[in-house]
C-alpha cells in the first residue's frame, strides 16, 4: 500500500470520495449535489496547496481505495492546545469492498504522525458509529461520554 497526499490532478478523486462520504452518511437525505459538487470543486482548487486542507489517500495496486481530509485550525493558544495548532480530521473513508483490512488504520496513523510532526496540539473529529472503534483504537476520547464528538491530544 502507498500512502501519499493529493495534488491538484486529484481533484476529480477528491469529488468522488467525498460525495460517497455524503451519501453514506447522510443515507439518502435531500440536498442539491450539484450545488455541493460546485463547492467542492472551488473548496479543494483553493485550498489543495494552500497548506490547510490536506487530502492523504491509501494506494492499492494504482487505485485509490480510502481517503482522509485534515484540516488545519490555528486559534490562540490555551493549556488544550499550546501551540495554537488544532486540526480537524474529515471524510475518512474507505470503498466498501476494501473495509476491515486495516487499511484506514494505516492512513490514520500516518496522519497522526505528519500532525504530530507539524506541532498539531490536538485533532478534533465527529466519528460515525461505524468509525468510532477506530479512533478509539488510535487514542481519541469522546468529549462527553458515549458521543461521537472526539479529540486525540498529540
Amino acid at each position: 500500500m502507498i500512502i501519499r497526499t493529493a495534488k491538484q490532478s486529484d481533484i476529480e478523486t477528491l469529488l468522488k470520495f467525498r460525495l460517497a462520504y455524503l451519501r453514506e452518511s447522510f443515507d439518502g437525505g435531500s440536498y442539491d449535489e450539484a450545488e455541493v459538487t460546485k463547492q467542492l470543486k472551488d473548496y479543494f482548487i483553493r485550498n489543495i496547496t494552500s497548506g490547510v486542507f490536506t487530502a492523504y489517500f491509501a494506494v492499492l495496486q494504482e487505485k485509490v481505495v480510502s481517503v482522509i481530509f485534515l484540516i488545519r485550525v490555528e486559534k490562540p493558544a490555551n493549556p488544550h492546545f499550546l501551540s495554537g495548532k488544532t486540526a480537524m480530521l474529515m471524510n475518512v473513508y474507505t470503498l466498501e469492498e476494501y473495509r476491515r483490512q486495516g487499511i484506514a488504520e494505516t492512513l490514520l496513523q500516518a496522519v497522526i504522525t505528519d500532525a504530530k510532526a507539524e506541532g498539531i496540539s490536538c485533532i478534533d473529529l465527529t466519528a460515525t458509529a461505524l468509525g468510532k472503534p477506530l479512533y478509539e483504537k488510535s487514542g481519541f476520547k469522546s468529549r462527553k461520554d458515549g458521543e461521537l464528538e472526539m479529540r486525540l491530544n498529540l
